[in-house]
């Protein structure tokens, strides 16, 4: 069943038939217990088709047989076997995304690429603290111009601190 979900065949193949059949007694169902027409019908929809698409895939006349046959206790428990086989298959963790990371940052091929790397790494594994500073925002009638001509004393006043501010503090 593998093969037939990863590719985007119109129609299942005889592979793909038989290992759809090895798997039915893992579903709880017997050799004879769906159509063939109701195993494409399921290999098709596992493929990624839609309901509609896969039931004229598989030969059905119109979609309410199709959705009739969805709805069938045995088509619906053959779906969901696959469907929990496929959500096994996917077991993505934090361990296998830091793998992904070591490896991007082993390949990686300048410095920004190796910083932004870690700062991932930093945040899968929660190490990072947000920056609680508090931000202050002033609003003042000057340009960006005017505001490189003054000197840091006038600076200062604008940012509500004194000359002082700029001097270290001694330990004394």
């Amino acid at each position: 069943m593998t093969k037939l979900a990863e590719s985007n065949e119109q129609q299942p193949s005889t592979e793909d038939v038989v290992e759809f059949q090895s798997h039915m007694p893992y579903m709880g169902l017997s050799l004879g217990d769906l159509t063939v027409q109701q195993e494409k019908l399921v290999m098709l929809v596992l493929s990624g088709m839609s309901i509609a698409a896969a039931g004229r895939g598989a030969g059905y006349s119109n979609t309410n047989a199709v959705y009739d046959a969805i709805k069938r206790p045995k088509v619906a428990q053959a779906l969901e076997y696959f469907r929990e086989q496929m959500r096994e298959d996917v077991n993505f963790t934090v361990a296998n995304a830091h793998i992904m990371y070591m490896d991007a940052y082993q390949s990686a091929s300048n410095a920004t690429e190796m910083k932004n790397t870690v700062d991932s790494l930093v945040k899968l594994h929660g190490l990072g603290t947000p920056d609680t500073a508090a931000q202050v925002n002033i609003s003042i009638d000057t340009t960006p111009k005017q505001l490189e001509r003054m000197s840091d004393e006038e600076l200062l006043k604008i940012a509500g601190k004194d000359a002082a501010y700029l001097e270290p503090a001694s330990d004394d």
